[in-house]
């Protein structure tokens, strides 16, 4: 056999001799073919499994403004939502608007605020961050708590708006949704407001006269009153201020 094979090999090898005629290699059926694919489509279901989920455009279908009065009912349920929060942090018209020019837009499209700080009590009793000059509460289709609050009083610009946490990566979505429409309507309705600045440690009496908006300092109110009623300004000792619009 080794002989054999020694004449072919130097047949083909001598010069004087044809070489063999080139073939082309043939891949020959493997069940190693099938593996592969099955194993490509495995690894395709696996990453595709382990993306997350579509982002959904949201969509405010319905809308119910919590008031004054059935703040008792919901408080509880307030109370137990993990809240997420974003604030002002953009250029749009939203959130540089002043927060005294959308507080008079809210008061038309949705009545006055569900809490302020006639509600909350004094600052005596209360840590900074809880200083508000108002909260306006929602249920948006039917199941998705909101609050609305200023950022820092009457003279900042834009709203805070909270929403359940797990709905924390659509934050911006909902509140350019629900709340653009306070930018595209124009119309205002008259408000007045208690507020109290902190830094100063004065009390102001703030809000929107049908004509124009107007900050006044006052002395100490008495809260027990509830709030001050649109329409009637503070009394002649209180200290006007320059207009902050």
């Amino acid at each position: 056999m080794r002989s054999r094979t020694s004449r072919l090999a130097q047949r083909n090898s001598d010069p004087g001799h044809q070489r063999l005629t080139f073939r082309r290699p043939v891949i020959l059926a493997s069940k190693g073919d099938t593996l592969r694919t099955w194993f490509e489509n495995l690894l395709h279901e696996r990453l595709t499994a382990s993306l997350p989920p579509p982002l959904k455009t949201f969509t405010v279908e319905r809308w119910e403004v919590i008031n004054r009065l059935k703040t008792i009912v919901y408080r509880d349920d307030f109370s137990r939502t993990k809240w997420s929060f974003t604030g002002s942090n953009s250029r749009a018209p939203l959130d540089t608007m002043k927060t005294a020019d959308l507080r008079s837009r809210f008061e038309h499209h949705f009545g006055p605020p569900s809490i302020t700080l006639a509600e909350l009590g004094y600052p005596d009793t209360l840590q900074r961050e809880q200083i508000i000059e108002f909260e306006y509460w929602f249920v948006l289709n039917d199941s998705i708590n909101v609050i609305v609050m200023d950022v820092n009083g009457p003279w900042d610009r834009g709203v805070v708006l909270a929403a359940d946490e797990q709905y924390r990566t659509e934050l911006r979505v909902i509140k350019r949704t629900f709340l653009e429409q306070l930018v595209l309507d124009s119309n205002r309705k008259p408000f007045m407001d208690y507020y109290f600045n902190y830094d100063q440690r004065a009390w102001y009496l703030t809000g929107y006269d049908g004509a124009s908006f107007f900050d006044e300092r006052i002395q100490r109110p008495d809260l027990k009153l509830g709030r001050p009623a649109p329409g009637r300004r503070s009394s002649p000792s209180s200290e006007p201020l320059k207009n902050n619009q």
